[in-house]
């Protein structure tokens, strides 16, 4: 019979290895040998102290899967909280600290500390816990090889008041005690300014830029260039959200993540503009604001080029955008669907002239017709550059004997759009330019082949190092024409206007050689996975803060 603490009915199941697992009484929903997965996922762990199983509430929604402290505050969260559970996370990984719900507590480690009778009373105790453990030398891993369901927490309101509370007054204590060790990991103080409030690919870039600059030890602070910081809402992003606790200021670096002319908001003691463009040339009014920075960051030698070509003088550094390998794989669980046909074609994008929506609709229904077992799903967003979805629709010729297109205009949690990419076959994106083409990344890192424009940052970006498509991507060749669109900066300008005849046989060979493509793609999604995720983007960002702090800084007023 296992051990049990009475006062908190935590049970402790010893094990012949000497190892401890700990179970909390409201814990349930275990399968058959999970005693046997747990113990077996902690084998071969580098310093083991502590193992957490994945934790779900009573709703499929992730309770605790993981934990990591906030910046700023240096609060105990779960990662991916509240969130329904699609596979985020997969496998085995280290984190900062784990509850003990349902964990295995190494030998070395309850030799050395024992296992306190408060373990899973609060996440306070938990991670303090883990904080003596990891002072020591000691690690905290979670893996989703084993899943439970907690049914514990706060009821009813009452008690809901009486656990914020509770948190509020040892969230201060936990800070007091432990806020200095946490804090002392984040250096070089930098001023992050850009937008978070857009539903474009911007906001989201911003989000993982600040994450990921976090998770590489830098300390992030944020500015809305828009607004003020003080009126701004909560993201999506918990990390982000503890970022707004506290003011950077005018004497460390800034970043300003946005088009150029947004430049002259930089009031950092040195000045980093970020941006990038979707044309053949750099806009005219865009080349003296960047020569008001001290440096100039764009993520490919494609708008690097361009930009010195127009007239910039000052150094210009080549950052990358990146995917969330633990959310962007293929084993995410795909999204239910309308759709009857087993294989869909799928394009994630805003609908506006360049991302070629209307015509990539026409090319595929002039090359599959119906009682084909095929469609294309369009997962769109109106960011007012059109004339209302519907009606752009409407104006598309009706084909009674093409294929069916499915228009799913939505804007979904971020969270859920792995979940789009792993319903679908084959990522399709005729794009007339594309700055980076961040949905082509995330499609190739779940697996799904892409096609689209070989014109662009894509065009770079997504070829080997002798100049060959990465396998399961497939460029179609184009023609310059001038730009036909309502944003200004690219009136006047050329894009791509891609070959849609090319375009649809691409389509059609991707279909008729699907279980080849899928396994190139999936190879390649490694490649993406591990080239291209947030952490590894932005440890050049912080090399070069720490270049510009050694370097750069010297005879700054600071």
């Amino acid at each position: 019979m296992p051990d049990v603490f009475p006062d908190n009915m935590l049970k402790l199941i010893k094990l012949e290895s000497g190892d401890t697992i700990v179970v909390d009484s409201q814990v349930v929903g275990f399968l058959s040998g999970w005693i046997d997965s747990l113990y077996k996922a902690s084998q071969g762990l580098k310093d083991f102290g502590v193992l957490s199983a994945l934790i779900l509430d009573n709703n499929h929604k992730i309770y605790f899967h993981g934990g990591f402290f906030t910046p700023n505050t240096n609060m105990p969260l779960s990662y991916a909280m509240g969130q329904e559970y699609f596979g985020q996370y997969p496998g085995t990984r280290q984190v900062d600290f784990v509850p003990f719900y349902c964990a295995l507590i190494s030998k070395k480690l309850s030799d050395k500390f024992g296992i306190p009778e408060t373990l899973s009373s609060d996440i306070f105790e938990d991670a303090d816990y883990c904080l003596q453990a990891m002072a020591n030398g000691f690690r905290m891993y979670a893996t989703d090889k084993i899943t439970v369901v907690y049914q514990g927490g706060p009821y009813n309101q009452k008690e809901v008041e009486k656990f914020s509370q509770n948190f509020i007054t040892k969230g201060s204590i936990f800070k007091e005690r432990w806020g200095g060790l946490i804090s002392s990991h984040y250096k070089y103080p930098t001023l992050f300014t850009g937008r978070l409030d857009s539903p474009s690919g911007f906001s989201l870039v911003a989000k993982n830029y600040m994450r990921g600059l976090h998770n590489n030890g830098i300390k992030v602070y944020f500015e809305p260039l828009d607004g003020l910081l003080d009126s701004m809402e909560e993201t999506d992003d918990e990390v982000v959200n503890s970022i707004f606790e506290e003011r950077g200021d005018m004497f460390m670096p800034q970043i300003t993540w946005g088009q150029a002319p947004y430049f002259i908001k930089n009031s950092g003691i040195y000045k980093i503009g970020h941006c990038e463009f979707e044309g053949t040339e750099a806009p005219e009014s865009w080349i003296k604001y960047c020569n008001m920075m001290d440096e100039l960051w764009v993520p490919t030698e494609w708008d690097r080029k361009k930009f010195v070509k127009g007239g910039v003088n000052v150094p210009i550094h080549i950052i990358y955008q990146g995917i969330d390998p633990a959310y962007f794989h293929p084993d995410y669980a795909p999204m239910q669907t309308d759709a009857k046909e087993s294989f869909k074609f799928l394009i994630n994008a805003a609908w506006f002239d360049r991302k070629n929506i209307r015509n990539l609709i026409i090319a595929f229904q002039n090359e599959f017709k119906k009682g084909e077992d095929v469609c294309l799903i369009v997962k769109t967003i109106n960011l007012g550059l059109n004339e209302g979805i519907e009606n752009e629709v409407k104006s598309i010729i009706d084909d009674k004997t093409g294929a069916t297109v499915y228009i799913k205009e939505e804007a979904m949690p971020d969270y859920k759009l792995p979940s789009l990419y792993t319903m679908a076959d084959c990522f399709v994106l005729p794009t007339r330019g594309e700055g980076w083409g961040l949905p082509l990344f995330e499609a190739l890192a779940c697996g799904l082949p892409v096609i689209t424009t070989g014109y662009g940052a894509p065009n770079e970006t997504l070829r080997d190092e002798k100049g060959e498509p990465l396998p399961g991507v497939h460029f179609t060749s184009y023609r310059e024409a001038f730009a036909n669109t309502p944003y200004v900066y690219l009136q006047g300008k050329k894009w791509a206007e891609p070959n849609m005849a090319e375009f649809a046989k691409k389509m059609r060979e991707v279909y008729e050689n699907r279980r080849e493509e899928k396994r190139k793609a999936i190879e390649t999604g490694k490649i993406i996975r591990e080239k291209f995720s947030w952490e590894k983007v932005t440890l050049k960002i912080k090399e070069r803060l720490q270049d510009i702090y050694k370097n750069e800084m010297v005879g700054k007023k600071t």
